[in-house]
């Protein structure tokens, strides 16, 4: 059950969205609500407005997947693959699994996960594969690895901070490094890693992740 009064109508669209979000692990689209509940397009439309009125979830129209529920969370932190254009790194579209982590790693309550892909962090033993937990929440200081968006694109690197100036640091010689402005609009530090799991079966990583990845 939801906080807000909700008609019957609204109430069976809503456990329709909760009932896919956890059979999948992302939110349905238009078309598979409208299949599901046997009724048109408009109406899901309709109805999704209505829920994004009441703050019963939040509602991004010519988006596919573009709902996101805010009164339920996911099991475990999300896990996120690479952004597809026009959609954030972390957007619930984005999130290709959970992973209940928190009993063994101490983080804040947004904490998430992020496969790494290619060679780039080689020298600092993390391969393609390896699942890192990151922490938005925590200061990167000089020296620890986090997770940076780039022009968008998310990537792991080192980081060294100097006056204004940022360095993301590869551990791999044939990489140079990415140096930005700290103020830079289009540079932002995503997290802080502080755990990770090393991938030790990397055909079923792939399986899983679809290489959806960051390097």
């Amino acid at each position: 059950m939801t906080q807000q009064k909700l008609t019957s109508a609204q109430q069976k669209v809503y456990d329709a969205i909760l009932w896919y979000v956890n059979e999948h692990r992302i939110p349905p689209t238009l078309s598979e609500l409208a299949e599901k509940l046997s009724i048109g397009v408009n109406a899901v439309r309709d109805h999704l407005l209505v829920l994004n009125r009441k703050q019963i979830l939040r509602y991004v129209p010519n988006i596919s997947r573009g709902i996101e529920l805010l009164t339920e969370r996911p099991e475990g932190v999300p896990i996120y693959g690479s952004a597809p254009a026009g959609h954030p790194f972390m957007s619930q579209e984005n999130m290709v699994d959970t992973f209940e982590v928190k009993k063994y790693v101490s983080g804040s309550e947004d904490l998430f996960g992020i496969y790494v892909r290619g060679d780039s962090m080689k020298d600092a033993q993390l391969g393609t594969g390896d699942l890192l937990f990151v922490d938005p929440k925590r200061e990167p200081r000089n020296g620890e690895i986090v997770v940076a968006a780039v022009e968008g694109d998310p990537t792991i690197k080192r980081y060294y901070r100097d006056g204004n100036s940022v360095t993301l640091q590869p551990e791999n010689k044939k990489y140079k490094p990415i140096v930005v402005g700290r103020h830079d609009e289009n540079f932002r530090v995503l997290g802080v890693v502080i755990g990770m799991i090393r991938a030790l079966d990397k055909k079923r990583i792939d399986e899983l992740t679809g290489f959806r990845r960051a390097s």
